[in-house]
C-alpha cells in the first residue's frame, strides 16, 4: 500500500467529518455517470470511481468547510461554496452536482440546522411588514439596471420567454411571451388594465401602444421605477402608462376599478403568510367580468422554499402552491378560465440567462467589483443553474403556469 493510500485510510479513521463527507459524495454519486473527486482540506483525496478523469473535483480550502458539510448537510456545503472555503472544479461542474442534487433523496432532505435557519429567515424577512416586502423586493430588483440588461437581454423581461420553432433569439421570446400574454388577456383599447411588478415596463409599454390599455403599474421598488421610466423616455414611449410606487395589497383601495389584471413572475413575491392578501387585492381591484392572469412558479402542494434562494436571492420570496391559490381564487370570486403549463418555455429562458451571466461576467463585475463579488457570482450560478435543472429534472414538481381567470362568472370575449 503506497503512503498516500494509507494516509487516506488513516485520515478518515481518524476524522469522523471526513468520513461523513466521503459517505455522502459516495451515496450522491452512486449509479450516476459521474464520476466525483474529493479534496480535503490537508491534501488527501477521495475518489468515487477507480478510473477515468474527475467529471467533478470538489476542494475543500479549510477544514471548517468538512465539518460545516458533515454537520450540516447540503445547504451549508453550499454556503462553504459562496464563501470560498469550497471550489467546485471542472466544466459544468456545479451544474452536473446540482443534477446528481436532484437525482437522490439527499438533495430533498433538509438538514435540522438548515430547517431552523430557514424558519428564523422566514420570519424575519416576512413580507406581512410592508416596510419590510419594500426591503425584500429591493435587495433583489434594485440591483443596478446594468446588471440586468447583461443578463436578461434587451426586453429585460425576467419570465419565460415564448420559445416557438422559428425563434430567433431571447429577445423575440420574451417579446412573444408578452404578446400572448396581451392576446389571452383580450386587451381592446380603453381597457383599464393593472400590471403588478412591471419590471422594467416592457409588458406595459406594450400593452399600451399595440393593445391601447390605459395601464397603471404597481412598482414597488423606487430604483427599478427609474430605470422603467428611462426605457420609457429613451423608446419615446407614446402610449399611457401610470407608473406608481406601491405594494399589491394597496390594490385593494381601489374597488371595481381594472378591467384586466396581470402579474408575470412576481407571483412568488407574495411571500409565505401572504398569499391570500394577494388574491383578495387581485379580486378587489377587478371590476365584475373582468379578467386576470398570473404568470408564475408553482409547487402543487406547499413546500418551503429552499434557504439559500431567500437567502442570497429572493428574500422573503416563496414558492406558492398551484392548489391553495386554486381555493383561494374560489373562496374570492375568480373563476378558473384556463391554466396553460409553461415550464418547457421557462427552461429554455433560464438556459439564455446562464450563458449570458457566465459570459458576461467580467462585463458585469466591472459595473461594480465590491457587489457584484466572488460570493455573488457563485450564488447566481447556483440560482440559476438550479432553476435550469429545476424544470428539466424528472423528480422536481415546480412548474411554470399561465393561470387565467375572471372576476364572476360572466367573463369579456377572450382572444388568443
Amino acid at each position: 500500500m503506497t503512503t498516500a493510500a494509507s494516509k487516506n485510510i488513516h485520515e478518515v479513521s481518524l476524522s469522523p467529518a471526513r468520513a461523513l463527507v466521503r459517505y455522502i459524495v459516495d451515496s450522491v454519486a452512486q449509479g450516476a455517470k459521474y464520476h466525483l473527486k474529493v479534496v480535503f482540506a490537508d491534501g488527501s483525496v477521495h475518489h468515487t470511481a477507480r478510473r477515468g478523469t474527475p467529471d467533478i473535483t470538489i476542494v475543500f480550502r479549510r477544514r471548517s468547510a468538512e465539518w460545516r458539510m458533515a454537520l450540516g448537510g447540503v445547504f451549508e456545503f453550499l454556503e462553504s461554496y459562496f464563501d470560498g472555503d469550497v471550489d467546485i472544479v471542472g466544466e459544468q461542474a456545479l451544474r452536473r452536482l446540482i443534477q446528481l442534487g436532484f437525482r437522490k433523496p439527499f438533495g430533498r432532505f433538509e438538514h435540522p440546522l438548515t430547517l431552523a435557519k430557514r424558519r428564523w429567515l422566514e420570519w424575519r424577512q416576512n413580507n406581512k411588514d410592508r416596510a419590510q416586502a419594500k426591503r425584500n423586493a429591493s435587495f433583489h430588483y434594485g440591483l443596478p439596471m446594468a446588471f440586468f440588461h447583461l443578463v436578461l437581454g434587451d426586453t429585460y423581461g425576467y419570465s419565460e420567454g415564448l420559445w416557438k420553432d422559428d425563434t430567433r433569439d431571447l429577445d423575440q421570446a420574451q417579446h412573444d411571451n408578452f404578446d400572448h400574454i396581451c392576446r389571452k388577456l383580450g386587451l381592446q383599447p380603453g381597457d383599464k388594465l393593472i400590471e403588478v411588478g412591471p419590471g422594467w415596463g416592457y409588458m406595459s409599454m406594450l400593452a399600451a401602444e399595440k393593445y391601447g390599455a390605459d395601464v397603471t403599474s404597481y412598482g414597488l421598488v423606487g430604483s427599478q421605477n427609474d430605470g422603467m421610466r428611462e426605457r420609457m423616455r429613451a423608446r419615446g414611449f407614446s402610449g399611457t402608462v401610470t407608473l406608481v410606487e406601491k405594494d399589491h395589497r394597496e390594490l385593494a383601495d381601489e374597488p371595481g376599478r381594472y378591467d384586466r389584471f396581470v402579474s408575470i413572475g412576481v407571483h412568488e413575491h407574495a411571500g409565505r403568510d401572504c398569499n391570500a392578501s394577494w388574491i383578495q387585492s387581485i379580486a378587489r381591484g377587478l371590476r365584475p367580468g373582468g379578467i386576470g392572469l398570473i404568470s408564475a412558479t408553482f409547487n402543487m402542494q406547499a413546500r418551503p422554499t429552499n434557504y439559500c434562494t431567500i437567502k442570497h436571492i429572493f428574500p422573503g420570496g416563496f414558492i406558492p402552491s398551484l392548489a391553495q391559490t386554486l381555493l383561494l381564487m374560489e373562496k374570492h370570486g375568480l373563476n378558473l378560465l384556463s391554466i396553460d403549463n409553461r415550464t418547457y418555455h421557462y427552461h429554455r429562458t433560464v438556459e439564455q440567462w446562464l450563458k449570458n451571466f457566465e459570459s458576461n461576467w467580467e462585463r458585469i463585475r466591472a459595473i461594480d467589483p465590491v457587489r457584484f463579488s466572488e460570493t455573488f457570482r457563485r450564488a447566481w450560478l447556483f440560482y440559476l443553474g438550479g432553476a435550469a435543472e429545476t424544470f428539466e429534472a424528472a423528480r422536481e414538481i415546480i412548474n411554470c403556469f399561465h393561470v387565467t381567470f375572471v372576476k364572476g362568472h360572466s367573463a369579456d370575449p377572450v382572444a388568443g
